[in-house]
């Protein structure tokens, strides 16, 4: 990722859709508990179909990253491995607290 620990992510947001980036980034942090509570109940395809629309999903908001741990989370549940799913969660918490947005 390229960014030191803490070290805020400024993201460009075209401003016709800063409206819904708050909701969208928050969906992504519920997403992150639900993942976990997947993990623990055994939801894999759950899990690989939450991972394929945040791949889809955050890349057209520009989410780049979010995008790229979605195919994470989609291939990891396809195997299943749960370790990749608990570090691509962990990646995910970790880029929603730092990420800030910024109009285009």
């Amino acid at each position: 990722m390229g960014n030191a620990a803490g070290e805020r992510i400024l993201v460009e947001i075209d401003p016709d859709l800063l409206p819904v980036v708050p909701d969208y980034l928050e969906s992504r942090r519920r997403d992150c508990a639900e993942i976990e509570r997947l993990l623990v109940y055994g939801g894999m395809e759950y899990i690989q179909t939450l991972g394929h629309r945040m791949k889809g999903s955050g890349g057209s908001l520009g989410f780049d990253e979010i995008s790229e741990i979605g195919e994470v989370l989609e291939l990891a549940a396809q195997v299943p491995d749960a370790d990749g799913i608990k570090s691509a969660v962990g990646r995910l918490e970790r880029y929603l607290a730092r990420v800030s947005v910024t109009n285009t």
